[in-house]
């Protein structure tokens, strides 16, 4: 399977620039972006009626880039409903179809409170993260944050997936703690682990802060593989259910059924 990993910054909304990153991608390619990239962050939310205006216009041209393009997309957006209540999803689109990953736990600090902005449900019990086959391959999605929590990694553990894709938008200098967790999350999953993280620079509460990128491909070893640096780019790479598959039996953290590979 072909991934290409689109670390960028906030992208306008216009078709011409979207296209300026899927015509260097091949087609068939799973291919992948970090948080608020099609959307305004915090020190923007100024209005919920204009994001709510503004959600369809972007979920129709990624189904559009889908099509013309060949291409598998997953990519987080502000959603709305004719209540104009907004959800945090990751939306996973491709020419036949759209699904939807809601988001269930949400950051609550004081000064990133995405819980309070949100109209997700709150829930007691987890759900199963959104997963689903690509090229063979059993995929698994869920928010940076998400990566935090125990019981979310097991039910994708519990549904055999082989890769995860996380997209964030990290800032405070966290990178290290970030490879920290990621390679433990796919060591002990025993799957690999794409971390897609934005670029730019937003302001929050009159303090300057840095989405640095660094986004990083896991191999199931807790090894990373692959690694963009603080710049816009676009890593692409081709990974098999074999390579992934071998290395989990090493371990013996995750059962893997013996299968006959072409």
């Amino acid at each position: 399977m072909k991934i290409a990993i689109c670390q960028t910054a906030a992208l306008p909304l216009e078709k011409g620039v979207w296209s300026h990153y899927f015509k260097h991608i091949e087609k068939n390619s799973l291919v992948v972006f970090g948080e608020y990239v099609f959307d305004l962050f915090i020190q923007d939310w100024t209005s919920k009626d204009m994001i709510a205006q503004l959600s369809p216009q972007k979920l129709a041209m990624l189904e559009s880039m889908a099509k013309a393009h060949r291409v598998k997309i997953i990519a987080p957006l502000i959603t709305t409903d004719a209540k104009h209540r907004l959800y945090k999803q990751i939306a996973v689109i491709d020419a036949q179809s759209t699904e939807f990953y809601m988001q269930q736990r949400l950051i609550h600090y004081e000064h990133w409170d995405e819980e309070k902005f949100f109209d997700n449900p709150k829930r007691k019990t987890l759900k199963a993260p959104l997963a689903f086959e690509y090229e063979g391959i059993k995929i698994g999605v869920l928010f940076g944050f998400e990566l935090h929590f125990d019981a979310l990694m097991l039910k994708l553990k519990e549904q055999g997936v082989d890769l995860i894709i996380t997209p964030t938008a990290s800032t405070f200098q966290s990178n290290e703690r970030w490879q920290m967790l990621c390679r433990m999350r796919a060591f002990c999953n025993g799957c690999m682990l794409v971390r897609v993280n934005s670029v730019g620079k937003v302001k929050i509460k009159d303090q300057n802060l840095e989405f640095y990128g660094e986004s990083f491909v896991v191999n199931p070893s807790g090894q990373i593989e692959e690694k963009l640096h603080d710049k816009e780019g676009i890593a692409c790479l081709e990974i098999t259910k074999e390579q992934i598959h071998k290395a989990a039996r090493e371990w013996g953290f995750r059962e893997i059924k013996q299968e006959i590979y072409q």
